[in-house]
């Protein structure tokens, strides 16, 4: 498995960025993203540009767009097509997820719990979800210092409920980037067994083949039955036991975070909602566990900028069929 740093929310002067495409496209190259999405407010209309210059770079454009409605926000990845985004009612957003999905597009829901009415209308999701299996992911963490904010509790909060009541949604990042900045970010990461390709990257958001980091690189595979499942893959039913293989990777982008900022602690992992072991992290480990009900995922906690026993990584979690 190999693993790449990607950022699939980001903003120009398309819409509200204050960046060109091109400068974004640096930017991103810069801190070392290997796939860059431009999801511009209700317009595709710097993607052409997007395509050409990521191409000179050498990195993986992928087209997209952000639904921004009074309602929430909703990254829309890959769509071929056009799905009208203006007269969705709260009640009829799985309808327009569906028709997203026939056209091959994956959604997201960005940054669910963000401050809304009267300084940003609509940032807060405020559409009615009949069906939670919809939504391909869900940004958990949005923005810079993400584990600092209380947003990013309340969409854990959400996350670890929906996970619980039998609902495989994928956790990411959303740096929503709209300017060139220092400030502290999130990572998304990418797993694949093959080349970085746009399908590569739809098929790991897709299935889960994704972990988060706002510093070093936390991964998990866990074996049983002498298979090796990656996050988002599922235990096949009858399983008793797992070996989990995790591992932590502090200098895969050396520079874009401050090591005396950001320190890890301890590795906890958490089933069908509940911790059922830490220990001390360490650059590698295997661990024996029982295999869950529904789901089982890695979280690592740490010090981040002064806050102590701060979530700083975690993976997705592995399924139970």
């Amino acid at each position: 498995m190999r693993w790449y740093p990607v950022e699939l929310h980001t903003h120009t002067c398309h819409s509200d960025g204050t960046f060109t495409v091109e400068e974004l496209v640096q930017a991103a190259k810069m801190k070392g993203y290997r796939a860059l999405a431009l999801t511009d407010h209700n317009t595709a209309s710097g993607t052409p540009e997007l395509i050409e210059v990521a191409r000179e770079q050498g990195i993986l454009p992928v087209r997209g767009l952000e639904w921004t409605t009074y309602y929430g926000h909703m990254v829309v990845l890959e769509e071929n097509g056009y799905t009208d985004w203006r007269d969705v009612k709260p009640n009829e957003i799985d309808e327009a997820i569906q028709l997203i999905h026939k056209n091959g597009g994956i959604v997201g829901i960005a940054h669910p719990f963000s401050l809304s009415d009267p300084i940003n209308t609509g940032y807060h999701w405020a559409f009615q979800i009949k069906d939670w299996s919809l939504p391909d992911y869900i940004e958990v963490w949005s923005r810079n210092y993400a584990p600092h904010r209380l947003q990013s509790l309340r969409a854990f909060e959400l996350w670890d409920k929906l996970l619980s009541e039998g609902y495989r949604i994928t956790a990411m990042t959303g740096r929503d980037w709209h300017k060139d900045d220092c400030f502290p970010c999130c990572y998304t990461w990418v797993g694949t067994e093959e080349e970085l390709t746009v399908k590569a990257v739809m098929d790991a958001v897709r299935g889960g083949n994704i972990c988060l980091t706002a510093g070093p690189l936390l991964t998990m595979e866990a074996v049983t039955g002498g298979r090796t499942i990656p996050c988002g893959g599922i235990i096949p039913a009858g399983e008793k036991e797992l070996e989990l293989y995790l591992q932590i990777q502090s200098d895969v982008l050396p520079g874009v975070w401050e090591k005396k900022q950001v320190r890890a602690g301890e590795i906890r992992l958490i089933a069908d909602g509940n911790e059922v072991d830490r220990f001390p992290a360490g650059v590698s480990c295997i661990r024996r566990v029982r295999v869950p009900e529904k789901w089982l995922r890695a979280d690592l906690f740490g010090s981040y900028y002064g806050l102590e026993d701060c979530r700083i990584a975690l993976t997705n979690p592995v399924y139970v069929e």
